[in-house]
């Protein structure tokens, strides 16, 4: 349980808000690149709490600009995108990539106040598929995370993304939270999940109520969920939170296909959770991409869990990310099946992605977490929250950041799941799984 002042502090990161601030630390990835091609037209954007407009110049270079025009506030959404920069088309006033303003049509030829004026200008990279901007303050930009998805060959990942409806935190949270995967996700007979995880699916099944672990590490927070397996044996699924959003959870398998998924604030009630399945061997495929049904029966577990087929997304507009919104809502109750949820699975709603939505965004678009009765089984909840709000009041009090700000490597972890003897050590036995190895990809179970 938080007070209320504390989740105010947690949920919060418009401009001047604590939070809001631990966040501008970093990198954020928001865009495909095919979104935006060369001089095509530009987007609307909305990034912690701001109203921006990207576009791609001819020659590439990617711009993030204030969404109005300094001159009088028009939207520079209906600008030019034009030789090497966009130009509003109130008044002709034209914008670097940068900031800088370099044409004034309407001002006299003599005059110099175009010069005068830069716009609000974030910098912007492509980097491992994605396109990441950078909100911070200041000329001091700091590296971009190593995560392990970034650096594959693009063969090797397949990525995603969506909006929610939901405050950035609670939908992170679910990702986190290992003890939900034994009701929400489950098939009522564990006969019928044809998955790669149907052995975990029966141990699931048998403990309902995982021991967790934590450890607080320099990236964030290793979060160790044990569950018993039989035979004395107990099966550990590890999962990495790293600042500020990223989290990993563990592998199914043999030579296993690894995911990440990462938790954008859009603002304080929309989160644009951006997704990849990746394998850091080998070329994905097929049936490890978006678009492929791997199990049937009214519960439709695609390739990648997070991905909303086409045909499932709402009409594309020009909002921000208006592409990228699902038809499944909470008011249309996620196209909740009750027959299926009486005889098949235990939540009735069809898609992986929606069962987490739809819980997050029934406990409303900001949490109340004054409300809360914790329990043993949300540790990892407990401290992902903690270190974030550390981390926040450090930076705010101290000028002090995380670690991950300056030292990108850090992000070379994976997560990871194994089964051991009961009385092994579950974070010394998983030492090497949980490394980004050259050559290596651990077995999962």
């Amino acid at each position: 349980m938080l007070s209320r002042a504390e989740n105010e502090r947690l949920t919060r990161i418009g401009p001047g808000t604590e939070m809001g601030g631990l966040l501008r630390q970093y990198w954020h990835p928001f865009l495909f690149p095919d979104e935006l091609p060369p001089d095509g037209p530009p987007l609307r954007v909305r990034l912690l709490g701001e109203d921006l407009i990207a576009f791609r110049t001819g020659a590439g270079t990617v711009g993030l600009l204030g969404a109005n025009c300094p001159h009088r506030g028009a939207s520079l959404f209906f600008g030019r995108n034009e030789e090497g920069g966009l130009r509003c088309v109130y008044h002709g006033w034209k914008f670097e990539a940068s900031g800088n303003c370099v044409d004034m049509p309407n001002e006299p030829a003599e005059s110099n106040f175009k010069h005068k004026i830069r716009h609000l200008a974030y910098p912007c990279v492509e980097h491992g598929g994605m396109v990441w901007a950078y909100m911070g303050a200041g000329d001091s930009v700091p590296p971009l995370p190593e995560l392990e998805v970034t650096l594959v060959p693009p063969a090797q990942r397949w990525l995603s993304k969506r909006v929610q409806y939901s405050n950035w935190v609670q939908a992170m949270e679910g990702e986190i939270d290992q003890s939900h995967n034994s009701f929400l996700h489950t098939m009522l007979n564990p006969d019928d999940d044809l998955s790669p995880r149907n052995g975990v699916a029966r141990i699931r099944a048998v403990d309902t109520a995982p021991q967790f672990k934590i450890q607080e590490t320099d990236y964030g927070v290793l979060i160790g969920s044990g569950r018993k397996a039989g035979e004395g044996l107990r099966y550990w699924r590890l999962t990495q939170w790293l600042y500020p959003y990223h989290t990993m959870t563990g592998p199914y398998g043999e030579n296993p296909m690894r995911t990440w998924r990462c938790w954008v604030p859009i603002d304080d009630q929309n989160t644009l959770v951006m997704g990849a399945n990746f394998h850091p061997l080998r070329p994905l495929l097929e049936s490890e991409r978006g678009g492929q049904n791997l199990v049937k029966g009214g519960f439709r577990i695609r390739g990648n869990v997070f991905y909303i087929e086409p045909e499932d997304r709402a009409p594309a507009t020009s909002a921000p990310f208006g592409a990228w919104r699902p038809k499944a809502t909470l008011e249309n109750d996620f196209f909740i099946d009750r027959a299926v949820q009486r005889t098949k699975t235990y939540s009735g709603i069809p898609e992986f992605w929606a069962q987490d939505a739809g819980v997050q965004l029934s406990m409303g678009r900001i949490n109340d977490r004054t409300i809360e009765h914790l329990g043993t089984t949300d540790l990892g909840i407990i401290a992902a929250r903690r270190a974030l709000l550390h981390a926040a009041q450090d930076l705010r009090e101290r000028g002090a950041v995380p670690a991950t700000v300056h030292h990108p490597e850090l992000y070379r972890v994976r997560g990871a799941a194994v089964l051991i003897p009961e009385e092994v050590s579950w974070i010394e036995s998983t030492h090497e799984h949980r490394k980004v190895l050259a050559g290596v990809n651990h077995a999962g179970v």
